[in-house]
Order: structure tokens, then C-alpha cells, then sequence
């Protein structure tokens, strides 16, 4: 998710990708679902081990019910949107207001809740959401650094706590940071996260700018930086690896 070029010229979010952990979903939206974390004593070390789930959030809950409610009221589906997520967001989505906190919930999809049209639908509005603070008095040449200045605030003080634990966060933390002291003549700010993985992405995106420089088709995925740190937060968050939910019984 990269907030800059090399020839400064578009200022967008490509991504903010679906986190790849996901955990079982429900039946029921109107009973707040409390998953219960197992642990193995010296009994049970030799029985199949049940992956580990968090409880599903309030905020998750309420928002599938308001959704499945409008969907009734409606007599429609989110399926019914596939192939068009813009009159999704027309008719259905952007009317429900969520904050961001709740967007994050929708689209990371911890618990399985969500369907793949509102999914997509909270990662816009998220994109879009950063893309409008960066670009708030932003003059036609591009962003400034004050700009990226006002985003990084936005995504410290403005962002949930889980939001912040997620890679999609890092990757425009460290995007930000990147840009913000290529246009500042190097400086740094109180704003720097002192994250490792955060770190590793800004170099990353340095490393991109300059590579750029002579291969205008370089992509972040192949700086090292970047593989360092997608390794360093899958080391730090590999919890659910192995597992994959069902089928929500609304998609």
C-alpha cells in the first residue's frame, strides 16, 4: 500500500487486504458468541488439538445483525452485489455508517461473519478514509509532507488497537514514514513508530523509491525489507495458520 511514486505522481491505496487469519463463524447473530481459548495439560497432550479462537467482538455482532436486518427489509443479499460492490455500497453499505473501528472488524473477518461484497466495501471506505485525510489541503503537484504528517496522526490516534496489531496498518505506517521524510529532507517525527515491522516497511519503501529510480517496474514485494518484515508479524501473529472456517450460512 504505497503512498507515493517515484515520478510523484498518483497519491492511492492499491490494498487493504483481508487479514489472512480467520476464525469459525455462527449460526446465531442475535447471541453474543463467546469462543473459549483451550489449553493442553499433561492429560491431553496426545488429543487432537482444537484451534485457538478469540471471543467475537460486540462491534462484529452488531454489525452482522444491522446487516442481515437491512438485507431483510430489503429482500435482497449481498450475493446480489458481486459484480458490482459500487451499487453495494450505494444501496446497502455506506448507509450503516460504521466507524472505523467496526470497518476493520468487517474487513479482517477474525470470526468468518462477513461476505466477500462486505469485506470489500469496508476495505474501500477504509482506503478511502486515508486517502481523504493525506490529501486534505493537499496542493495539485502531490501531497506534502506535511500532509503525510496529518496521515501518520491519523493512523495512531484515529485507529483501533487491533486495527494497529494488523500488517495492512504497518504497511501505511511505514509508507507514510517513508514519505514523509523523503519530503522533509530526512527528518523524523514524534509520530515514528519504534514497531520492528514498521521499520522494515519504511526501509522497504525507500528502498523501492530508489530502486525506481533506474527500474520504474520494481515493486514493494520484491524489496528484502519487505520480506523481513512480512516475516517478522507472521512470527508475531501465527496463531491460526492451519485453519479455515466454514461457510457463513448468509453468503
Amino acid at each position: 500500500m504505497s503512498f507515493f511514486s517515484s515520478s510523484g505522481g498518483t497519491y492511492s491505496f492499491s490494498n487493504y487486504s483481508v487479514a489472512k487469519f480467520v476464525g469459525n463463524s455462527t449460526s446465531s447473530i442475535s447471541t453474543r458468541v463467546s469462543q473459549s481459548v483451550l489449553s493442553l495439560d499433561d492429560e491431553t497432550k496426545d488429543k487432537p488439538k482444537t484451534p485457538d479462537l478469540k471471543p467475537t467482538p460486540d462491534a462484529a455482532v452488531d454489525a452482522r445483525a444491522k446487516l442481515t436486518d437491512l438485507y431483510g427489509d430489503l429482500d435482497t443479499t449481498s450475493s446480489k452485489y458481486k459484480n458490482d460492490i459500487e451499487a453495494f455500497r450505494k444501496e446497502i453499505f455506506d448507509d450503516l455508517g460504521f466507524d472505523r473501528e467496526t470497518l476493520h472488524l468487517i474487513a479482517s473477518n477474525e470470526n468468518g461473519y462477513f461476505s466477500d461484497e462486505e469485506i470489500k466495501a469496508a476495505k474501500q471506505v477504509m482506503e478511502e478514509q486515508l486517502e481523504e485525510v493525506l490529501n486534505k489541503d493537499a496542493p495539485e503537484d502531490g501531497p506534502t509532507a506535511e500532509n503525510y504528517l496529518s496521515l501518520l496522526k491519523y493512523l495512531e490516534e484515529e485507529t483501533s488497537a487491533e486495527e494497529r496489531k494488523s500488517f495492512e496498518w504497518a504497511e501505511s505506517k511505514g509508507s507514510a514514514q517513508a514519505a514523509y521524510k523523503r519530503l522533509s529532507g530526512g527528518k523524523e517525527s514524534d509520530l515514528f513508530s519504534d514497531d520492528p515491522v514498521v521499520n522494515l516497511l519504511t526501509k522497504a519503501h525507500e528502498d523501492l523509491f530508489d530502486a525506481q529510480k533506474t527500474n520504474p517496474d520494481a515493486e514493494l514485494e520484491s524489496m528484502s525489507a519487505h520480506d523481513s518484515a512480512q516475516y517478522q508479524w507472521e512470527r508475531n501473529n501465527n496463531s491460526y495458520d492451519s485453519y479455515s472456517p466454514p461457510d457463513a450460512w448468509w453468503r
